[in-house]
């Protein structure tokens, strides 16, 4: 007895219908390359891979993991270069079928999905956020796109983001893999600054710094902020920041040479672009975050030097003029004397001026709104404008208030204490330990830095800081599956 393909007890050929799909896409790359769209040309191009991808994700959601922390990284750039400016929508897409992929593959294979690992510090303590974002729907000052943003980015693209990768942040493969991906995210950021500094900018760039407004805030006296393939230069200097303190920890400690090598490479690569981001507020990552690894990382000699080489830093850029001649270490030593920088006496202004509205408006501006301002122009007449919020926890105090502002630092401070505890406690073998302390005081050192810019709410930064956590609150977990690793292999010298 022959049997039958399925689709042919139908009258229908697959290869035929394979080739018949084929034909079609190639006439209608054909017609839109004709017609000069591009962008659908392109689009038809890479539907069957987005087709094959949607479908491969499905079974495995490790894949869409990879495909939003991709996104997540250059979907700015993409914006950038063809002039779209909704692409973020992209992010709930992705991670709302990321979502579908867990459940569909915990009922297509019992037990592959741990959903107990959703409930955490770090779901757990934002959930009074949430609450907090529909009581502000209450808000009079609120708009119908204030709804719509909370909605989007507060409620559902942060909480489920959260739960979604801390299902996926469990095991020390998963570890490796996340690791190695950012290094590689770096390099490649590192590659675009450098094409910037000695080949140039590209038209695109230069579309965005001299036709949309950048070069206000990135030519400037002192020199030109690079700012790589990132929304900008404080975003690309904070993140820099934030890896050269992780790269450089975990580098110290893992035992596979050539990984070691890599890391500390990834490590002084990135301390070299946050300088050439012209970011100052990006000091206080390493700097702050290393004063909290000498808290994690048990080891009263690694203590004492991270301890002096953060008070050696700290004395040359507040007491000495060496390297003065240089427009960046002259820029950066203008973060330690703020009193004379009048940029941030601008900022204390604005604040103040943020400070009277806010007593008149508990519930503050509401969910992405402004506050209005006159500005007077050169020749004497006023112009509509808004105060700007230049830093994260600003903003934050402008959309909700005083009670908004701290109930957010409260939740980042729980955050960071739980994920201690984890790292101090919960812990056994070092090198997980050193790896976990790195996470956990990066992420500390963009929050702090959130004083001074809006890096820790904008892509892929607040990408990154999710991930951390993520892998942190899965600390025990991972740090059970490492020390397996190492019985069931037994080559120490080539973990990580």
């Amino acid at each position: 007895m022959r049997l039958e393909h399925p689709y042919q007890s139908n009258g229908l050929n697959p290869k035929a219908l394979a080739q018949f799909f084929m034909i079609l896409g190639l006439a209608m790359f054909s017609i839109f390359l004709i017609k000069q769209k591009i962008t659908l040309a392109i689009f038809v191009v890479f539907l069957p891979l987005g087709v094959a991808a949607l479908g491969y994700g499905l079974i495995f959601p490790r894949f869409i993991y990879l495909l939003y922390a991709t996104y997540a990284f250059f979907f700015t750039t993409i914006s950038r270069y063809l002039l779209v400016n909704q692409l973020s929508a992209g992010l709930e897409a992705i991670l709302f079928y990321g979502m579908i992929s867990l459940i569909f593959s915990s009922m297509y294979k019992k037990g592959a999905i741990s959903w107990r690992n959703a409930i955490n510090i770090l779901t757990i303590s934002y959930i009074p956020w949430v609450f907090f974002t529909l009581y502000q729907f209450t808000n009079s000052a609120i708009r119908t796109e204030g709804v719509a943003y909370g909605i989007r980015i507060w409620i559902f693209r942060v909480l489920v983001l959260y739960i979604f990768l801390s299902i996926l942040s469990n095991t020390y493969k998963a570890l490796r893999v996340g690791l190695d991906l950012v290094a590689f995210f770096t390099f490649l950021a590192f590659v675009k600054l450098m094409w910037q500094k000695y080949i140039g900018f590209d038209q695109a760039e230069q579309y965005w710094l001299y036709v949309g407004g950048g070069s206000t805030t990135h030519i400037i006296s002192s020199g030109v902020r690079y700012f790589s393939y990132f929304t900008d230069s404080a975003n690309f200097g904070c993140y820099m920041a934030a890896t050269s303190l992780i790269y450089t920890i975990i580098g110290f400690h893992i035992h596979n040479k050539p990984k070691k090598l890599y890391y500390l490479i990834i490590g002084l690569i990135s301390f070299i672009s946050m300088f050439l981001s012209g970011t100052r507020g990006a000091l206080i990552i390493p700097l702050i975050g290393a004063m909290l690894y000498c808290l994690l990382c048990k080891n009263i000699r690694i203590f004492v030097i991270t301890g002096l080489t953060g008070v050696l830093i700290f004395f040359f850029f507040s007491y000495t003029t060496i390297g003065e001649s240089n427009p960046y270490i002259r820029r950066a030593r203008t973060a330690f004397k703020s009193s004379e920088d009048a940029s941030m006496n601008v900022r204390y202004r604005n604040r103040e001026e943020i400070a009277d509205f806010i007593a008149q408006h508990p519930l503050g501006a509401g969910i992405a709104g402004v506050i209005p301002k006159l500005w007077m122009q050169p020749d004497g007449t006023y112009q509509e404008g808004t105060l700007p919020s230049d830093s994260f926890f600003v903003n934050i105090w402008i959309q909700t208030g005083y009670v908004g502002l701290a109930l957010y630092i409260l939740i980042c401070a729980i955050v960071i204490i739980g994920a201690s505890m984890i790292v101090l406690f919960r812990i056994r073998s070092p090198l997980i330990r050193h790896i976990m302390a790195a996470l956990t005081c990066a992420t500390f050192g963009i929050w702090v830095s959130g004083y001074t810019g809006n890096n820790p709410g904008m892509p892929p930064t607040d990408f990154l800081i999710a991930a951390m956590m993520a892998f942190v609150m899965n600390g025990s977990t991972i740090d059970k599956d490492y020390l397996n690793h190492i019985l069931t292999t037994s080559k120490t010298n080539n973990a990580i």
